[in-house]
């Protein structure tokens, strides 16, 4: 007989932080018999998660776990998993069987929820689980186990993700995504696109994303931008910071090139940071330069790229405001 998982049985914190209640108010359910609660050698309440969440439909409480019926077992235990610093292994093989199935609604739900909860940065969550999902559909194409409008729709689901964490994406009052109102200070402004060429946008995306939640007003041009329309764009919208996205089959030369290119187009009254990700390569500091920019950096993360704005905040260069925090409420 398979020994059931102990962390499908929660304390009356964890029962509390599923129902987003008091503790002192799943005691109370307990107490009065109307939720089932078992008891440890030690005398400590444990609630099978099956009830808990039984006991949530019949009172009308909703959770995060409620659009995963009947996964919901799964989906707690990768989460568990990654708040215990296990990793997002699980996480990613259920991504990939749904994404099998063709469930997209279930993958994009999981996608979303994983970045909203509390144990996982927004960095750790592109660094890590989505980049470590894409990495593994892009090995399960190569190895004959899912077709070419899977790997499509895999990519599909994490865009339309990526656009529902954008901070205010749904709101319709105008207001910009950075959250600045009329009263506030003007938000500082990035153009975000893929060098020409490359037709991959997940990068780019992802960038936009983190910049947002960092206070900044983005300007997306999307894949495959000429460089001269980033630097015509960038006189435009006065931007202060221009990031460039490269895919492989992009390499050390492409990097070379967009900052000579950009270099030669670059006006001294319209100042800016220059800052490229993805495949960059490892270019010769000699081929490689900082130039006329403000500043020069070659990001291979979303985390080094945080690393590096606040790095020139505590500067005092170009300072965006404080993190916008993805979820206020938390997920057990």
């Amino acid at each position: 007989m398979t020994t059931p998982d102990p962390r499908l049985f929660l304390s009356t914190t964890r029962a509390a932080e599923l129902l987003a209640v008091h503790p002192s108010t799943v005691k109370r359910w307990c107490n009065s018999g109307s939720l089932r609660a078992d008891k440890t050698g030690g005398g400590h309440r444990r609630i099978p998660l099956d009830e808990a969440l039984r006991w949530a439909r019949r009172e009308g409480i909703p959770t995060f776990l409620d659009p995963f019926h009947p996964w919901e077992a799964n989906v707690w235990l990768a989460l568990s998993e990654v708040e215990e610093g296990a990793g997002f292994r699980r996480l990613e093989n259920l991504a990939l069987t749904w994404l099998a199935q063709g469930e997209s609604d279930l993958l994009a739900r999981l996608l979303y929820e994983t970045a909203r909860h509390p144990a996982v940065p927004l960095t750790t969550f592109l660094d890590r689980f989505l980049q470590g999902f894409m990495r593994r559909v892009g090995e399960e194409w190569e190895r004959g186990r899912l077709q070419v409008g899977e790997e499509h729709m895999a990519s599909q689901v994490v865009q339309e993700v990526l656009f529902r964490l954008r901070p205010g994406w749904d709101r319709l009052d105008g207001r910009s995504f950075s959250g600045g109102g009329p009263a506030q200070e003007a938000p500082p402004v990035a153009l975000v696109g893929a060098m020409e060429g490359d037709e991959h946008a997940l990068g780019a995306l992802a960038v936009r994303l983190v910049l947002e939640h960092h206070g900044w007003r983005v300007y997306y041009l999307g894949p495959n931008v000429p460089l001269e329309d980033f630097a015509t764009i960038q006189r435009a919208q006065a931007a202060s910071l221009v990031c460039i996205s490269l895919s492989p089959p992009k390499s050390t030369p492409d990097v070379v090139r967009a900052v000579r290119v950009l270099g030669e187009l670059y006006r001294p009254q319209y100042p800016y940071a220059l800052a490229l990700g993805g495949s960059v390569g490892n270019p010769d500091p000699v081929d490689l330069h900082p130039g006329p920019f403000e500043d020069l950096f070659l990001a291979r993360s979303s985390e080094e790229l945080v690393r590096w704005l606040e790095g020139r905040a505590s500067a005092g260069k170009a300072a965006p405001p404080p993190p916008v925090p993805l979820s206020s409420r938390r997920i057990a």
